[in-house]
């Protein structure tokens, strides 16, 4: 949902390079392996930004703009909202005037990144990697791989997604991985409904490295639409 003309804040910061170092500390092997343990939230996007509240919570408070161009859906932005002692445009977007995702927005740093994924594995589960074309379900691999065979293929498709500038991290909060779900799919079958996700993205378009990360209840959305499909339809 980030568009390549959005530049209010997200700047150039220098070439491929960076992409590179992603893996230099292993963070990605240390997220993927991470017990987490934590308590849902009500419902809660990111800190007091609340799944389904109204457009008109946020669009007539002070510092929010409208930003459905550059984001490419309904959306209200406010900037310098601090996460992991950084700052982000936080992007709010919007279906039936409907609050059902946050996206943090900035141009790429290699602390914040460091810091957004430590963050993260506190209490989220590292489960998949993708690129702008495949996704490597890490369950699936763990399950059936050693770990030496594990870290090799999570940092090669790692690195080479990254150095393509297409690189998205999926956690997914409180996953319980001693229920050995064998891949993605299952384990977000078995998990309630309001279970948080959130995906760190990494993109570089060669003009703007942008670091971006969004919270979205996606089992909720997928209800909606469920209930949506389920009820009566008007003749026409």
């Amino acid at each position: 949902e980030v568009s390549k003309g959005y530049h209010r804040r997200l700047h150039s910061t220098g070439e491929m390079d960076f992409m590179k170092t992603l893996l230099s500390k292993g963070l990605a092997m240390t997220a993927a392996m991470a017990l987490c343990t934590s308590a849902l939230a009500d419902d809660a996007l990111f800190k007091e930004h609340v799944y389904g509240a109204p457009f008109s919570k946020y669009s007539n408070q002070a510092g929010y703009y409208d930003c459905s161009v550059e984001i490419g859906a309904t959306a209200l932005c406010i900037d310098d909202v601090k996460f992991v002692g950084h700052a982000f445009t936080a992007a709010l977007l919007f279906s039936g005037d409907k609050l059902y995702m946050v996206s943090l927005l900035s141009a790429f740093e290699q602390q914040a990144y460091v810091q957004a994924v430590a963050a993260l594995a506190k209490t989220f589960a590292l489960v998949s990697l993708a690129d702008a074309s495949s996704q490597l379900d890490l369950l699936d691999l763990d399950r059936r791989s050693s770990r030496q065979d594990f870290a090799a293929k999570l940092s090669s498709y790692e690195s080479v997604a990254a150095n393509a500038g297409n690189l998205t991290y999926t956690f997914i909060e409180g996953l319980d991985r001693a229920k050995k779900h064998p891949n993605v799919t299952t384990a977000v079958a078995a998990a309630k409904d309001n279970t948080r996700v959130a995906e760190l993205v990494i993109m570089d378009d060669g003009a703007d490295s942008i670091l971006a990360v969004r919270f979205s209840f996606p089992k909720l959305e997928a209800r909606k639409l469920k209930d949506a499909l389920a009820s009566p339809v008007e003749d026409f």
